[in-house]
């Protein structure tokens, strides 16, 4: 057995199970991966940089951070230190990180967090796209109910920078379990842009799972009219034809 690539595949194993929402089955790979003496000695910077981000999304940010570390990456280090309210540890870490688009959502979460009333650094419109639905998904799954209020208190700022912010919480509020401030987000966010096919098609989803048959037909009747070749809507709005049908 050629080690690396059995790493290579266990990783993608445990990304496939935190896809199907199988943190338990994804959790104990990690487990193996990091307490197999065999495995240990094989694995490189890259496996430990993927093994963080798991840890990262199964609520794990003092091994998340542990494991950044020894993947040389500061600014991941420094975002489960900020998730974890170590702000002071968060900055010091920070110091050794070279410029990047982590680093600097890193900096304004720490100055946002830390009461600044007056943001100095705002962050750019992808940055806010690629970071801010994981951080608010990690400030949930960490109970950190303090710094989400924080950054929903500045939404309107984000909002100016980016209009999708809404939706990304909105996102992040689905993928943790909380459908009903899902829905609220989304909602808010699809009167921004009316053609934003995706949001149609995650309300369907969530409408679905509350039991709301027609409006969920609703949704991905919209979604559907926005996305004719997307596979996924086309599937789900048949199936719950056939249920409002039944």
């Amino acid at each position: 057995m050629h080690e690396p690539d059995f790493i290579d595949k266990k990783i993608s194993k445990a990304f496939n199970f935190i896809n199907e929402d199988k943190f338990n089955k994804a959790e104990q790979i990690i487990e193996d991966l990091l307490n197999a003496s065999k495995l240990k000695e094989n694995l490189k910077t890259r496996h430990f940089q993927n093994i963080a981000d798991i840890c990262l999304t199964l609520g794990k940010f003092d091994l998340a951070r542990d494991i950044y570390v020894k993947a040389d990456n500061p600014s991941g280090a420094a975002f489960a230190l900020i998730i974890l309210k170590e702000i002071q540890e968060a900055k010091k870490i920070l110091l050794s990180s070279p410029d990047s688009a982590a680093k600097f959502w890193c900096e304004f979460l720490i100055e946002l967090f830390s009461g600044n009333k007056d943001i100095h650094e705002s962050p750019s419109f992808f940055t806010i796209r690629n970071f801010l639905e994981l951080t608010v998904y990690s400030l949930l799954r960490a109970g950190n109910q303090d710094y989400i209020k924080l950054l929903i208190e500045h939404l309107n700022k984000l909002l100016d920078i980016n209009q999708d912010s809404e939706k990304f919480i909105g996102y992040a509020y689905f993928h943790f379990g909380d459908l009903d401030r899902a829905v609220s987000f989304l909602n808010s966010a699809i009167k921004r842009n009316s053609y934003d096919g995706e949001i149609y098609f995650t309300l369907g989803q969530l409408y679905l799972q509350k039991g709301s048959v027609y409006g969920a037909l609703a949704m991905l009747e919209n979604a559907h009219l926005l996305l004719p070749d997307h596979a996924p809507t086309k599937e789900l709005l048949d199936k719950t034809k056939s249920v409002s049908e039944a």
